[in-house]
């Protein structure tokens, strides 16, 4: 439940501009064309389907027309998720998105109309919605297990032009699915990376962006992954005039810490063999540390419950336990947290847990040194 509700509250974050823009708010009962309208709606996702590894998106079609509304969406339908679940909530949070867009602009077309006497030729009639989106993050192995969604969604409802707005999902495809966020990209600092090289960016081109309009991305900013790259996304007026489109800018997910990720390991001043440990990076970009040799160099004493598949870890009054498949760590017998990534168990039979454990469970010191990263 607690993934589902993240999921949904950072999903609706985009559809709620649409119904400030559109001077209404959204219904919450289904959307009920007019009698007049004409409207068709593949019942199976149609089009081509675009694959992303293991995952491929196909494109289900709805379309209207009527007097006051043209509809011409293009939802996409996700397929092949490792985790159903999620899946089937995230298809369905799209649609229910394009399907509130929709709504919107029909209650404020039905309204104007109204206003107007019911004369539609003094109005720039039809209003419209049209959709379309874009299938990315495959830019090599970190990448192989991220699904990246942009959607761009344009709303005319008179004036001189349409209002596109963009909406982003990334997604790490994993047996128990969850969002991949820029922090998971860029580390804890990632707001002041991006923003110094978007500040970089707009600098070169003064003219190009509202004068003291970025003032820095927000904590639910658009994003996609794209070729071993996070695209940062702005729609018109955010930071610069409509005639500017859409904004873009491309940060390499490497700038967000050391070149690489580390590949050897230093406990407690020791160079770990590969036999003795292995460090290796999940496609969220997280450095994952066999727990057992870990922890013992840092005279912890360890004892596995194997009725649970967890780990029990004290040493002095520090006491944690850490269980296979959830990210979910303790200190003492305060509530778990999350650190971004579940433990697992690989095939070479030791437990791995995220880096930041040793730094936030364990009070070590944790740094990166070039290609090593250091507990001590």
């Amino acid at each position: 439940m607690k993934k589902s509700f993240k999921l949904l509250t950072l999903s609706l974050a985009g559809s709620c501009l649409l119904a400030a823009s559109a001077g209404t708010s959204y219904a919450s009962s289904a959307v009920q064309p007019s009698a007049a309208a004409s409207v068709s709606a593949a019942a199976e996702p149609a089009a081509t389907p675009v694959k992303n590894g293991a995952v491929q998106v196909t494109t289900k079609e709805i379309k209207e027309e009527s007097p006051e509304l043209s509809v011409n969406l293009q939802i996409p339908v996700i397929q092949g998720m490792k985790d159903k679940q999620y899946q089937d909530e995230l298809n369905d949070i799209i649609y229910r998105h394009a399907m509130k867009d929709v709504e919107a602009v029909r209650k404020q077309a039905q309204g104007d109309l109204a206003a107007a006497n019911g004369s539609a030729s003094e109005l720039a009639m039809p209003y419209s919605v049209d959709s379309v989106f874009e299938v990315s993050a495959s830019g090599g192995q970190k990448d192989a297990n991220r699904l990246s969604l942009r959607v761009v969604t344009s709303v005319f409802t008179g004036g001189a032009h349409g209002m596109p707005r963009v909406d982003t999902y990334n997604v790490l495809n994993e047996e128990e699915a969850q969002l991949v966020e820029l922090k998971d990209l860029f580390g804890d600092n990632y707001k002041a990376v991006i923003d110094k090289q978007i500040g970089q960016e707009i600098a070169k081109h003064p003219d190009d962006f509202f004068e003291d309009a970025f003032s820095g991305i927000t904590d639910t900013q658009s994003f996609q992954i794209k070729d071993g790259k996070a695209v940062i996304v702005f729609s018109p007026y955010e930071i610069a005039p409509y005639a500017a489109g859409i904004q873009e800018f491309s940060i390499p997910i490497s700038q967000g810490g050391s070149s690489s990720a580390p590949s050897s390991l230093v406990v407690g001043g020791e160079v770990l063999s590969a036999k003795q440990g292995s460090l290796y990076t999940t496609a969220a970009g997280t450095t994952m540390v066999p727990l057992r040799v870990a922890a013992e160099k840092l005279s912890f004493q360890l004892k596995w419950n194997q009725e649970q598949w967890a780990a029990e870890l004290s040493k002095g009054a520090v006491w944690t336990s850490v269980y296979k498949g959830k990210d979910a760590y303790t200190i003492n017998k305060m509530a778990p947290f999350s650190l971004g990534e579940a433990a697992v168990i690989k095939e070479d039979g030791n437990m791995y847990v995220p880096a930041s454990f040793f730094s936030k469970i364990l009070n070590a010191d944790v740094t990166v040194n070039g290609d090593q990263l250091v507990i001590k």
